[in-house]
C-alpha cells in the first residue's frame, strides 16, 4: 500500500499540472474505450454535464492511461484522481466484506446479482468503504459472469481442470477457490496477463466475455468453457476530497447521473456478452457448455471455501444475499 501511495502522489503530481475548473473531474478506467465501462463513462460524463448545467465536465481516460486499478484506487483514496470505475476484487484489501461477489457459484442469473447490489448489502458494502478508505460509492455497474479460457484442451468437467495454470486475481478467495477446482492458480496484474498467455506462462485465465473479447484472448487462447463461475460488478466511485467539494445540489444531480449510467450500463454490458459468445466463436474459440451436472459438480467442489470465506465475510450478511436472491428468485 506504500508503494501504491507513492505512486498515487507522483501521478497526482503529474494530473495537478494540467489545468480544470474548480469542479472538474478527471475519471479514469482500464478496459478499452469502447468497452462497455468507456462507453458508460462517456455517458455518466454527458448525464452530469447535463443535469448540472454545464457546471461539471468530466473528462474521460480508458486503457489505464490514469494508472492500473489498484494504483487508481490509491489516488482516488488519496484525492489526486477525483472518479474511476474499477472491479469489486480490488476492494477487498481494504473491505473484506466486497468477497461477497467473489464467492462461487453464489450467483445463479443478474436478477440474483441486482438484489445483492441494488438492495442492503450493497448499501452496506457503499457505506463500510466510505467509513474505512473516504471513498464514495456512486453506482454498481456490470462485469458480468466469469468465464475459463485456456490454450491446452476442451473443459466439459472439473476433472478436465485438472493441473491447469490459470491466471487468477490476486485475491485469497480466487486463489482458494481454483486451487479446490484443481487448478494452479497464479495470481498475476491484468497488464501482464496477455504476454503470460502469449509466451506460456499460465495456460489460461477467467474473466467475463467482454473483457476476454476486447482483450483479444482469441489471438492466444483456443479453448472457452461456459462456467460462469462468478459475478463480478464494476464499481463507480468518486474520492471524497471531489465529491466533497461539491454544493449539495451538485451531489444529488451525480448521484442521480450515477444511477441513470448504472441502468445503461448493466443493459449494454449484457446485451454485448449475448452478442459475445457468437463472436468469440467465430474469432476460433471452440466454446464448451458443461451441463447443469458437471456445474454442480464445480460447485460441489467449492463448497468448503464458499462455507470458509462466508465466515469471513460474515455469516449475517451472506445470508442477507441469500434471501434477496430468494425474493426474486424464478419459480
Amino acid at each position: 500500500m506504500k508503494v501504491l501511495l507513492l505512486t498515487a502522489a507522483v501521478l497526482g503530481g503529474l494530473l495537478a499540472a494540467a489545468p480544470a475548473m474548480a469542479q472538474n473531474a478527471r475519471l479514469g478506467y482500464v478496459p478499452t474505450e469502447d468497452h462497455p465501462v468507456g462507453q458508460a463513462s462517456r455517458h455518466f460524463a454527458e448525464l452530469v454535464e447535463e443535469k448540472t448545467g454545464g457546471r461539471i465536465k468530466i473528462d474521460t481516460f480508458g486503457n489505464g492511461v490514469l494508472g492500473s486499478e489498484p494504483e487508481m484506487q490509491a489516488s482516488v483514496q488519496a484525492g489526486f484522481i477525483d472518479i474511476m470505475v474499477g472491479p469489486t476484487p480490488n476492494l477487498v484489501g481494504v473491505v473484506p466484506q466486497f468477497m461477497i461477489f467473489d464467492l462461487p457459484f453464489f450467483y445463479k442469473d443478474f436478477a440474483a446479482a441486482d438484489a445483492v447490489m441494488d438492495g442492503e448489502v450493497g448499501e452496506q458494502l457503499f457505506a463500510q468503504l466510505k467509513e474505512k478508505t473516504g471513498i464514495v460509492g456512486l453506482a454498481w455497474w456490470d462485469n458480468g459472469f466469469r468465464h475459463m479460457t485456456n490454450k491446452i484442451r476442451p473443459v466439459n468437467t472439473v476433472e478436465d481442470m485438472a493441473g491447469l495454470n490459470i491466471r487468477v486475481i490476486p485475491n485469497p478467495l480466487f486463489i482458494a477457490t481454483w486451487t479446490a477446482l484443481g487448478t494452479n492458480p497464479t495470481p498475476l496484474p491484468w497488464p501482464e496477463l496477455y504476454s503470460a498467455l502469449e509466451n506460456g506462462a499460465v495456460d489460461g485465465q477467467e474473466t467475463p466475455y467482454a473483457l476476454i473479447y476486447t482483450a483479444r484472448f482469441y489471438e492466444v487462447q483456443s479453448h472457452l468453457a461456459k462456467t460462469g463461475h462468478v459475478y463480478t460488478p464494476f464499481v463507480l466511485l468518486a474520492s471524497q476530497k471531489w465529491f466533497g467539494s461539491l454544493s449539495e445540489e451538485d451531489k444529488a444531480a451525480v448521484m442521480e447521473a450515477a444511477k441513470e449510467s448504472a441502468a445503461f450500463q448493466r443493459e449494454l454490458s449484457r446485451k454485448d456478452a449475448e452478442n459475445l459468445e457468437a463472436e468469440l466463436e467465430a474469432k476460433g474459440f471452440k466454446i464448451t457448455r458443461p451441463t447443469p451436472e458437471a456445474l454442480a459438480a464445480m460447485s460441489e467442489r467449492v463448497a468448503p471455501v464458499v462455507k470458509e470465506f462466508s465466515e469471513k465475510i460474515g455469516v449475517d450478511l451472506v445470508e442477507k444475499a441469500r434471501a434477496d436472491m430468494a425474493a426474486v428468485a424464478k419459480p
